[in-house]
């Protein structure tokens, strides 16, 4: 089974694609890119005007496309920061868009066009999975190409590559980089399959992942009259193991995961978790609900398993002090 190396994040949240990096960027975008086929050359051709680039006020986010006269699809993390949104057409045309709704979790987002209807609106394929080995095409921005096509075939379904991404991923083959992230990827047919969310480096090479549509009718209708999902936070910045050369430092047992910073108004700072902020040594969080955690992806793991407004019950060590700490899981704040 393929498995991501260890990876280095790089912080998902106003980039234009989630990505991993163990190899210097040059080398994970070198992938040579699959031989397209005359039928998906035909689509790309056919079908690119549908698809746009989503920008703001510092330029291109990400990608986005119409499936409806005025609605958009995108990648959530193009949309959580920043705004207002504008879109790039195919016809050099810009116009204004909103963000109508979105499901941070699986990483997808509705968007509505204000003054300007798509020229071409993309079909979703909502009522079959994508296969292993099928081909494909992906429409986008990346590599500073405006709507450029990439080819690559399906490697692997139900991927969860991380806990920093959607859970459930199409693991493909398309040779994708930051600014691709929102675009299509299409079958042979031109209905789109899903939504192109990451890139990553496995033991067979570099990957990339999108978040399928296939079963997801009653949540993209969800989207459209507004509704919003949010992954669960505990509301902290920088927090890290306590590996032992820093227990050493800080004159702690190693073991958990330092808090680091208090984010003001989220879940940790209503519960009185202290940070770096607080001046002193930081709390260290050793459980969560009875399970150990020795590292962030440890901590974001079992944080995840919950829903916004859950109660989970931390367990922290204060200097030599350990404490039962309930927490209210709530979005990160200001998001």
């Amino acid at each position: 089974m393929a498995r991501l190396r260890p990876l280095l994040w790089l912080g998902p949240l106003g980039l234009a694609l989630w990505f991993f990096f163990t190899h210097p960027p040059d080398v994970l975008w070198a992938e040579r890119a699959q031989a397209p086929s005359e039928r998906l050359q035909e689509v790309y051709t056919r079908l690119h005007p549908a698809v746009v680039q989503v920008q703001d006020r510092e330029g291109g986010r990400g990608t986005g496309f119409f499936y409806a006269p005025r609605l958009l699809l995108t990648a959530y993390h193009v949309v959580a920061e920043g705004g207002p949104f504008a879109l790039r057409l195919a016809n050099g045309k810009q116009a204004e868009a909103r963000v109508m709704g979105f499901h941070e979790p699986f990483d997808l987002a509705v968007l509505e066009a204000v003054g300007e209807a798509a020229p071409l609106t993309l079909p979703l394929e909502l009522s079959r999975p994508p296969r292993v080995g099928e081909a494909l095409l992906h429409m986008g921005n990346g590599r500073g190409q405006f709507i450029a096509p990439r080819y690559g075939r399906v490697t692997r379904l139900g991927v969860s590559p991380s806990p920093f991404l959607p859970q459930g991923l199409v693991e493909t083959s398309l040779p994708l980089a930051p600014g691709d992230s929102g675009g299509p990827v299409l079958d042979a047919e031109g209905r789109v399959l899903g939504i192109a969310v990451a890139i990553g480096q496995t033991e067979e090479g570099f990957r990339s992942y999108f978040t399928p549509l296939f079963g997801r009718k009653e949540l993209l209708a969800g989207l459209e009259r507004g509704e919003r999902s949010y992954w669960p936070y505990l509301g902290l910045r920088g927090p890290r193991a306590l590996t032992p050369e820093l227990a050493r430092e800080l004159s702690l047992p190693p073991g958990g995961v330092l808090v680091g910073e208090v984010v003001p108004g989220g879940a940790a700072h209503r519960a009185g978790l202290k940070g770096l902020e607080s001046g002193g040594v930081p709390d260290v969080i050793l459980e969560v609900n009875g399970v150990p955690v020795n590292s962030f992806e440890d901590l974001l793991r079992e944080v995840r398993r919950h829903q916004v407004g859950d109660r989970v019950l931390l367990s922290v060590r204060r200097g030599t002090e350990i404490l039962r700490v309930e927490v209210l899981l709530s979005p990160f704040p200001g998001r």
